[in-house]
């Protein structure tokens, strides 16, 4: 009897295997077999992500439909999913000490479970290898404090605990309005809901205390405790599903992380930090050329965008001398210029017939299931049937390249590189692969034929913009805008919700963002006016790139918004903002290293830096303008004072010089014409001379970078004992330390020049409750300055002056 009990015993351990524990750098795993449940800790021993038991790998069999869309470019797809299955281990086909993997069953389906610890955390993969699933989903358990950020460009949600977000790249969604509350039914992007997305990034970061990547490039969904409040899990439509998770409770380190393995930003050119302005070529304001007016009137730009289409549909034939001459002509005056292109050729437009031959005959457009290229209608420019070029086929990506080399052969610097989103399911692309798997890659794979074709020719002076990525998009765009936004304060189109996707972005790996500053589509029926162009306007100041817009596109009437040109008054604060932004071009390029770097966003939503403070989760309408500045536009109609959650720390409000402490939330005063934003205590901005009309040089009399380079503004501020450094992109050091000695000389470092400019070196006054001291160093690459306590020194190759205006906290 006992010897029965023996192999009774044995045979049940046979049956159910112990757990297996894999030990990495960055993290345990606990991987049990049955019944099958996943615990993932940090060193310490805290429990980052846990599988219930029984609950980790499910599928399902899913039969979709698509409804029609009113455009193209909206995804129709409608789940008819079976009920979703969760699958047991039937063996352990491999382990060791850093890796498991498991054979599981789930009904007549077979899959593998692969489990392994890397040097950033662990990967985590599900694939069915035999059976009918076409949804394969992994879940987790949802504590009541965790919160999720990130996942692209959303701009519905900050934090998305909640909902359930897909991961699919279609065109923008229609507003609800300005009196829609965002959260509520009717508060989501129109017709599809939270989701509506140029960008989907399938990333996010959780309070918990890691990072998660999906790597696929097929359609996810997270559910994010939409189905159950203390559950949540990501699904894949197709049968594999390989997710990264990056173990660190710093939000940034994980960026770090992500972008190292999928693509670090680019660096852009100097000039992209000047603002942008989009204007008709050859359009008269007041009797004068708008760009000739622009300058005449000392309004701060560098860039101009005219969007002539080169690309679907040739727009420049019959008018090739006259582009050419106008391209010349604007950079004489010190502008950059811009054109448009998309990744398609028009079938439609006799202008591009030969192009439209030529890609059908070598097979170079994405191919519909009989063998035809596909074909989409939609307005680029004017109605128009278009395929897309196939980018997946080396040759048809040379091709392409050579269509867009006529925009630089103009005379233009960059385009606007549009579009992106229309890759259909069912089309066969040269590498074998069907559209649902190609098609959130393509924007991708569209800006970087463009990257390589610019960086080769054009080396350090280019731009172009997207509107549409995923994963990866980061290491070949300068930059990204937006979308077509509604031109009102709608909550799901309009300018609350672009700031939302701007810093969302940033939190999924891509620095360079920019609105359609003043807004695109004028569909509702909220005034396109003064109030909402003057808040938008001040929130692209404080923009990675700031970028105007000048349409208000409705399909069926023409509608007007306000415009620069309307009165006096616009023109002044659009002077003094697009003056703010283009004298932080210095502080800007430090930014854009760093981000290349190290993944870094310009735009730094709180959480990414006091990820354990729960005020900070719920932020929606304010962040870090990199680690100097805060900001807080103003973002809804009527208002006229600002509530602000500051982080914890010390902020001097840049117009009135009062002092706030953190954590906590201040009121400020907003009227129309001011931004609310903050000096963070012990950081200091580098910025331009206030004369700087543009960042590249010009043959008339526009003062650029170039006329005044000799001198540089370093505003900072400064607690009482506090240092501030800041290193410039050319490796210039800057240094402020407040608690030396106090006199009112210069030290010996500083030469017999600078006593001549310390007539400024002696002024100290008040600026609001802040004492302000400000001091001109010697024309010299090493300064150093003793100046009322201060010690300011300037270490770096540049020979300039550096005008410090340091702020003394209380």
């Amino acid at each position: 009897m006992r010897n029965l009990f023996v192999v009774l015993l044995l045979a049940a351990c046979e049956s159910t295997p112990p757990p297996i524990v894999l030990s990495g750098p960055a993290a345990k795993v606990t991987l049990t077999p049955s019944p099958l449940r996943l615990q993932i800790d940090d060193l310490s021993g805290k429990t980052l992500l846990a599988s219930a038991a029984g609950h980790l790998v499910s599928s399902t069999v899913d039969r979709p439909s698509y409804l029609p869309q009113v455009t193209p470019g909206w995804d129709g797809y409608v789940a008819n999913e079976d009920p979703w299955t969760y699958a047991h281990t039937k063996s352990v086909l491999a382990r060791d000490a850093q890796h498991a993997t498991l054979a599981l069953v789930d009904g007549d389906r077979e899959l593998t479970l692969d489990v392994a610890t890397t040097d950033t955390g662990v990967t985590i993969s599900t694939t069915q290898t035999a059976g009918d699933a076409n949804e394969i989903s992994i879940g987790f358990s949802m504590p009541t404090d965790e919160h999720f950020f990130g996942l692209g460009e959303r701009f519905a949600s900050v934090d998305h605990r909640g909902l359930a977000l897909y991961a699919w790249a279609e065109e923008g969604g229609i507003g609800g309005g300005e009196s829609a509350a965002t959260g509520a039914t009717d508060g989501y992007p129109m017709p599809n809901g939270p989701s509506m997305t140029y960008f989907p990034v399938p990333y996010h970061w959780s309070t918990s205390g890691y990072a998660m990547h999906a790597n696929t490039t097929r359609r996810t969904v997270m559910h994010m405790g939409d189905e159950a409040p203390d559950a949540w899990r990501v699904s894949v439509n197709g049968t594999s599903l390989p997710l990264v998770v990056y173990t660190t409770d710093d939000p940034l380190v994980a960026l770090d992380e992500f972008t190292a393995a999928t693509g670090r930003p680019v660096v852009p050119s100097d000039w992209m930090w000047g603002p942008w302005r989009r204007i008709d070529r050859g359009a008269m304001v007041d009797g004068t050329d708008e760009y000739k007016l622009m300058r005449d009137r000392k309004i701060p730009i560098t860039t101009i965008e005219d969007a002539l289409h080169f690309l679907p549909h040739l727009s420049f034939l019959g008018e090739t001398d006259q582009v050419a001459a106008w391209t010349a002509s604007v950079h004489a005056a010190g502008y950059k210029v811009l054109a448009y292109n998309n990744p398609y050729v028009s079938q439609s437009d006799e202008n591009a017939a030969q192009d439209a031959a030529f890609g059908n005959a070598h097979h170079y457009f994405e191919q519909s299931p009989d063998g035809t290229p596909a074909s989409v209608y939609f307005i680029s420019g004017k109605l128009q049937t278009v395929s897309t070029i196939d980018l997946t086929n080396p040759d048809a990506v040379y091709w392409f390249q050579t269509l867009l080399q006529r925009t630089l052969d103009f005379g233009y610097d960059g385009w606007m590189h549009d579009f992106g989103e229309y890759v259909k399911r069912d089309s066969h692309l040269h590498d074998g692969r069907l559209g649902d798997e190609v098609h959130n890659d393509f924007p991708r794979m569209s800006a970087k034929a463009a990257w390589e074709l610019l960086d080769k020719k054009r080396p350090g002076d280019f731009a172009f913009h997207v509107r549409s990525g995923y994963t990866g998009s980061q290491a070949f765009t300068p930059m990204v805008w937006g979308g077509d936004a509604e031109a009102t304060f709608d909550e799901t189109q309009g300018l609350p919700s672009v700031l939302r996707g701007g810093v969302n972005l940033g939190m999924s790996g891509v620095p360079y963002w920019g609105s359609d500053m003043t807004g695109f589509k004028c569909l509702t029926d909220a005034p396109n006016d003064k109030e909402i162009f003057f808040r938008w306007v001040e929130f692209g100041a404080v923009s990675p790139v700031m970028r105007e817009e000048n349409a208000c596109s409705n399909p069926v009437k023409t509608k007007t918004k306000w415009s620069l040109w309307n009165d006096d008054d616009t023109q002044t604060m659009y002077r003094a903002m697009a003056s703010l932004h283009t004298r932080l071009a210095p502080y800007l390029r430090s930014l854009a290293l760093v981000a290349h770097q190290k993944g870094t966003p310009i735009m730094i939503h709180p959480v990414l830096l006091f990820p354990h403070e729960p005020d900070a989760w719920a932020v929606q309408d304010s962040y870090f303008f990199g680690p100097s500045l805060y900001a807080a536009p103003v973002v809804r109609r009527g208002v006229t004072s600002r509530t602000v959650w500051l982080p914890p720390g010390q902020y001097l409000e840049w117009t009135d010089g009062s002092v706030h402490t953190g954590p906590g939330n201040v009121t400020v005063p907003a009227p129309l014409d001011r931004l609310p934003l903050f000096l963070v205590a012990d950081r200091l901005v580098p910025m331009l001379d206030p004369a700087v009309q543009s960042l590249v040089a010009s043959t008339d009399s526009t003062v650029t970078e170039q006329t005044v380079s000799d001198r540089l503004d370093v505003i900072g501020a400064l607690s009482a004992t506090g240092t501030a450094t800041f290193t410039l992109a050319d490796g210039t050091v800057l240094t402020a330390t407040s608690g030396g000695a106090g006199d009112d000389s210069t030290t010996a470092a500083a030469s017999v020049d600078a006593l001549a400019t310390c007539d400024s070196c002696s002024l100290v006054d008040m600026f609001g409750q802040a004492v302000r001291v400000r001091a001109t160093s010697p024309l010299a690459t090493t300064s150093s300055l003793l100046i009322h306590g201060l010690t300011l020194t300037a270490k770096g190759p540049s020979v300039r002056r550096i005008r410090w205006d340091i702020r003394l906290l209380p």
